[in-house]
């Protein structure tokens, strides 16, 4: 059984305890249905512009409180949840039907982290004409020019789909959050990171679901990495600014596909946020704000 908030964020420190429990005061998330699939969305602000984020694996797209909080100044801020669909194509079109039609977003600003880094390059190659603006974040490169050796990793998650239909998920769901700040944050670093270790043992306890979990990881991951749909110069009439934001110390996309990454998008500013790869979203976040403030007060 999922622990309660109270026994999860005993460890963490009051003050940021206190800056989450605000945020969902304020904004709460609402759901919003497209095609079946039900996302939790939060949105802060205003306008026919939005700066739209996407998450990790993980799906949650509370992660990016913070973001929300401090650039919603600058533009309107719009996060989602993920659902269980099986292709990178179904979040970039429902999501894209959700700003139109229910949230009159008509200009974008995407920023995505690792999975969120190609499901808004999805979305870019799908509408480039409502794209002003592309944020990536330690994310990949599923191009042609992509090795088969760099793909493996993504691709052979597809027979893990298999193995969790026969897996009891419930009982995995507290381990696998713990698995994930152990992977994702620096062993030097993890003493003083007590709250976010609590947030995504919060999210996997009460927000990630078998489902969701398997079809986003396992199917649509391994597919992207399997059709390996982007290639150099597919992008050379889209008029819009990219910010790459790339670490050496990224625990899932190394030096040949990060390289790649830019490749796609010559013209774009590339930044190096430090060498804790992931885990910066979290531990480097006024770095981090400081440089997408900046981004999106240079584009027109």
């Amino acid at each position: 059984m999922a622990r309660s908030f109270d026994d999860i964020y005993q460890i963490a420190p009051d003050a940021a305890v206190r800056r989450l429990t605000a945020f969902r005061e304020t904004h709460p998330s609402r759901t919003m249905e497209k095609e079946g699939m039900i996302y939790r969305v939060w949105d802060l602000g205003e306008g026919e512009r939005a700066m739209v984020f996407l998450p990790s694996g993980m799906g949650h797209g509370e992660i990016w409180f913070p973001y929300l909080t401090d650039l919603c100044v600058d533009a309107r801020c719009i996060a989602f949840s993920l659902p269980e669909c099986k292709h990178m194509g179904d979040f970039a079109r429902q999501i894209h039907k959700m700003l139109r039609e229910d949230l009159g977003v008509k200009e974008v600003i995407l920023v995505g982290s690792a999975i969120g880094g190609l499901i808004t390059q999805t979305y870019l190659r799908l509408y480039p004409d409502e794209v002003i603006g592309q944020i990536l974040v330690t994310t990949g490169a599923p191009c042609k020019e992509l090795p088969e050796e760099y793909c493996v990793r993504w691709t052979s998650r597809k027979g893990m789909a298999l193995r969790y239909q026969f897996t009891p998920f419930e009982p995995m769901r507290r381990q696998m959050g713990y698995q994930t700040f152990d992977t994702m944050c620096p062993e030097e670093m993890q003493d003083g990171m007590t709250f976010w270790r609590a947030f995504i043992a919060e999210t996997y306890e009460h927000y990630v679901y078998k489902k969701q979990y398997v079809n986003l990881n396992c199917l649509a991951l391994s597919e992207i990495y399997r059709t390996k749909p982007f290639y150099k110069g597919d992008m050379q009439g889209w008029m819009g600014k990219t910010l790459i934001l790339e670490s050496p110390g990224d625990q899932y996309y190394k030096e040949r596909e990060r390289g790649l990454l830019r490749d796609l998008y010559p013209g774009a500013q590339v930044v190096s946020i430090g060498p804790i790869g992931q885990f910066a979203l979290m531990a480097n976040e006024t770095e981090m704000i400081g440089h997408m403030r900046a981004f999106v007060r240079g584009l027109k």
